[in-house]
């Protein structure tokens, strides 16, 4: 068994529960959590050492409905800041790595020029969620309102990420995901 593609899978199982607790609890951003837990429940059955049950054509249905459900809010709010971008850009992630196993037959690069493509593209999409993954610590750390005298600062962050309905709480469901893609991308350069 390789351990480190079955600790990357449970990883990934622990973001997607984190984004199905927030979904249940702060029933806010409804799609945004639901596609956070799907994407992170692919990356976990796609790193998973005992395989995927779910078929490869239900992952890329899954995948093309969220990128074109968050494309037209784009289009429709105008505006390429928020999630609604990332929600496009993870999607696009998981369908390329996806087309990419299907081509290979596994997750790691061939021969000839589509390779190279392969591995370009899969370089972008490291970037972006290194990039992201950096953008989500800041957020992990940030407070939201001032420590008062009783509490030393670490023990109110640690409150804050562990209660679900917080900023941090999401923002560490995402920095585990980020971190997981880029690790996923990375074996397909």
């Amino acid at each position: 068994m390789n351990w480190g593609s079955a600790a990357l899978a449970l990883a990934c199982l622990a973001a997607a529960g984190l984004h199905l607790v927030r979904l249940a609890v702060r029933r806010r951003d409804v799609v945004g959590e639901a596609s956070h837990a799907a994407m992170a429940l692919g990356m976990a059955a796609m790193a998973s050492p005992l395989g995927d049950p779910v078929p490869e054509p239900v992952w890329m249905a899954v995948y093309v409905v969220i990128a074109v459900w968050f494309a037209m809010l784009v289009l429709r709010t105008r505006s390429t800041g928020g999630d609604a971008v990332h929600h496009v850009v993870g999607s696009g992630a998981m369908l390329f790595m996806l087309a990419a196993d299907h081509s290979t037959g596994h997750m790691s690069h061939g021969g000839g020029p589509a390779s190279g493509l392969v591995a370009v593209t899969a370089m972008a999409f490291t970037g972006y969620f290194a990039w992201h993954a950096l953008r989500c610590a800041d957020r992990c750390r940030r407070e939201q309102e001032p420590c008062d005298g009783h509490n030393a600062r670490g023990v109110v962050l640690v409150q804050r990420a562990l209660a679900v309905h917080t900023p941090q709480a999401g923002a560490v469901g995402h920095l585990v995901a980020a971190v997981a893609m880029s690790a996923m991308l990375m074996t397909m350069v």
